[in-house]
Order: C-alpha cells, then structure tokens, then sequence
C-alpha cells in the first residue's frame, strides 16, 4: 500500500513538473520533457511493485477485490491489481508457554477435590487449519495466531482441560500423577478445539503448583522421610560397621587359627622330622651296634673257634703225650714186673723201700699219731694209705708174680 501511495504521489509530481516546467522556462527544453518523464517512471515502478505481492513457505494469502472477490495467494511471486486488499497468516506451528499472571483474574490453574488450588505452568504448540481458511476468517479475520485475543481463547481453554483432570483427583493425585494430569487435559483440550480452525499440536503440563500449605506439609513429610531414612541408613550403616566388625574378627580369628594351625603343622612336621632323624639315627647306630656285635660275635666266635682248636690240639696233644707217657710207665712197669717176676727178692726190697717211705711220709704227717692197735696190715691197705698220703701220686697196680 505505501509504494502504490508513493507511486500515485510520483505521478502527481510528474504531472505538476509538466505544467510548471514550461512556463517557469527552468532549464532547457530537453530537461523540462525528461524530468517529468523519470518522475512517471519512477511512480509506474513503484505501483508495479506495490502490486507484486510475495507469499513465504508456511504462509497462506488471500487477495479481496472490490467486489468482494477473493483469490488464493500462492507461494512466490503474485501481481495482484494496487486497489485489492491482501490479508497474509503465518501457518507454522505457534509455540506459546502459559502461566498464571500478577492480576487478580488472570488465573492459569485449578481446584482439587479436596478445595486445593493447583496453579499450572503448560506449553501449547497450535497451527492454522490451512483447510478451514474460511471459518477462520470468519472468525478471526486476518488476526495472526499470535494476536491477543486468540492467545487469551487458548489460555482459556487449556485451562478449563487442567480443570476437568484435577477438580476429581485429591491433591497428592495430582502432585504424584503429573503425566496422567497431563495426558487427561490434553485429551479434553484436542476434543474441545476439534470444531476450530485451529490445530492442536501438542500440550505439555510444565509444572504443577501446589499451596504452600500443601508445600509445607510435603516438605515435612520430605523431612520426616528424609529423617527416617537417613535413621535407617544409620542404622543400616552401624549394622555394615557391625558386620564389617564380625567379619574382621572372624577373619583375625581365622587367620590367628591358621597360623596357629600352621605353626602346630610346622611343630608337628619338626617333630616328626626329630622324630624321624632320630629313629634314622637310632637304627643306624641299631645296625651298627648290631654289625659291630655281629663283627665281635664273630671274632669271638673266630676266637673261640681258635682257642677251642687250641685246646683241642692242646688237648690232643697232651692225650697224646699222657698216652705215650702211660705207655711209657706202661712198659716200664712191665719191665719192673718182669724184673720183679725174675727177681723176687726184688719185690721184698722194693716193699720195705715203700714202707720205709710211707713210714717217713706218716712221721712227717702225723707226728705223734699213735699206730698201736693196728694189725693186719698189707699191700692193699698200703697202697690206700699211699692214695691220701700222695696225692696226684701214680698208683701202679702189681700183679703177683706168678
């Protein structure tokens, strides 16, 4: 509209200059005739542009003629006559962040079933129904979704679709079932706005605000739990400790009886290497104890047999020589018997040599021994008298001579 009003002043001014120029004779004839001529221009390129109407991506135009006619805008370039009225809307999606204001009727919120008043903070997104275009002009002429007036309609709406999840829940329903909250009112607020031009995008429950009553009674109830927690944390921490107590003594125990079993093992394997060397010991001076009596048994047994060999021999020896001796005074006393058989006379004097002897040898061993009484003496008695007389004497039995 500017440039088509710029353009309607330029020709004005081309139209003045033509008529003024000539007959103030300003300048030459060729300047008079050109100036008018670049004003003209200039006022046709600005009612051409005023008439170039340009349509971004994710916007919807319409032309009205006088009329009443309308035209579907597309998107680029449209030449549209300078004396018809363009209405644009912005059809993307429209974000808008609701929350309750500083005056008294500007409320964004609701009252439980138990008389709480729950105060909301919620995100809608909405965009043009682009094929609804004429209810919604009908509605709501060329107001942009950012206007006022349908900001302050949708405010209202998602209200109401806060209002009819919480009035029916209690209080701690509400505050612990945010997303159900959620999920209720914008299930409501699509239903509510489905007769409008406008789509419902998405809605989001930001926050949730309780009293501060019901804050405050929270926050205790927070403090209590947070108490009784941290008692029990406490408490599970001092049983830990306990436990940690029990297992460190059981392990000190353990480990004490280890070692002490250990050192009992240790004790035991000494004792039965002692034990094993000594018994090793004691068998090896066992054995040679043993080789050493068997070494001198053996000697004594060597010995003996060479002693025994010695007395035999001795023996025989001596046997022999008492054999040749008696075989000697063997035929010495046959040869005395033979020389007494010979000789009688020599039997009379031999008899009175012994009895001479006897007589001798009793005198010297009884002196004073008196011998009356004694009759009958002879050669048998002497010779018995010679026995105890003479010991170790060789007695020679005698035959009479025939």
């Amino acid at each position: 509209m500017f440039m088509m009003i710029l353009g309607i002043l330029f020709l004005i001014a081309a139209v003045a200059m033509a008529i003024i120029l000539p007959k103030m004779n300003v300048g030459t004839k060729l300047v008079r005739v050109l100036a008018p001529c670049v004003v003209v221009i200039i006022a046709i390129a600005c009612i051409a542009v005023s008439c170039v109407v340009t349509l971004e991506p994710g916007e919807v135009g319409l032309a009205y003629q006088l009329d009443g006619s309308k035209t579907q805008l597309q998107v680029g370039y449209n030449f549209i006559p300078p004396w018809a009225r363009i209405n644009e809307w912005n059809t993307t999606i429209q974000v808008f962040t609701f929350s309750q204001g500083e005056a008294e009727d500007d409320i964004y919120g609701a009252q439980t079933s138990e008389k709480d008043y729950i105060e909301a903070v919620a995100t809608i997104s909405v965009r043009i129904n682009t094929e609804k275009m004429d209810e919604y002009v009908a509605l709501y002429g060329n107001e942009q979704l950012s206007s006022a007036r349908i900001q302050q309609m949708l405010k209202t709406m998602s209200r109401e679709a806060i209002e009819s999840s919480v009035n029916v829940k209690p209080t701690a329903d509400v505050m612990a079932n945010k997303k159900q909250v959620t999920t209720e009112a914008k299930d409501y607020l699509t239903k509510s706005m489905s007769e409008l031009p406008i789509v419902l995008v998405s809605f989001t429950l930001d926050d949730l605000i309780a009293p501060e009553s019901y804050e405050a009674a929270i926050r205790d109830q927070a403090q209590m739990r947070m108490d009784k927690e941290k008692a029990t944390l406490q408490q599970e921490v001092n049983e830990q400790q306990a436990l940690a107590d029990k297992i460190k003594a059981e392990g000190d125990a353990k480990v004490k009886t280890t070692q002490a079993q250990a050192d009992a093992d240790v004790k035991r394997i000494e004792a039965e290497n002692a034990a094993a060397v000594a018994k090793i010991e004691a068998d090896n001076k066992a054995e040679v104890k043993k080789i050493q009596a068997e070494a001198d048994a053996e000697v004594r047994r060597v010995q003996a047999e060479a002693e025994a060999n010695e007395i035999k021999v001795k023996a025989t020896a001596e046997a022999e020589a008492v054999v040749m001796q008696g075989e000697a005074e063997a035929k010495a006393i046959a040869a005395q018997g033979e020389a007494y058989k010979q000789n009688p006379q020599l039997i009379e004097l031999k008899m009175k040599e012994i009895q001479a002897a006897v007589e001798q040898a009793w005198a010297e061993k009884w002196s004073g021994f008196s011998f009356e009484g004694m009759s009958g003496f002879n050669f048998a008695n002497l010779t018995e008298i010679l026995k105890g007389i003479i010991p170790n004497s060789t007695t020679v039995e005698m035959t009479p001579a025939e």
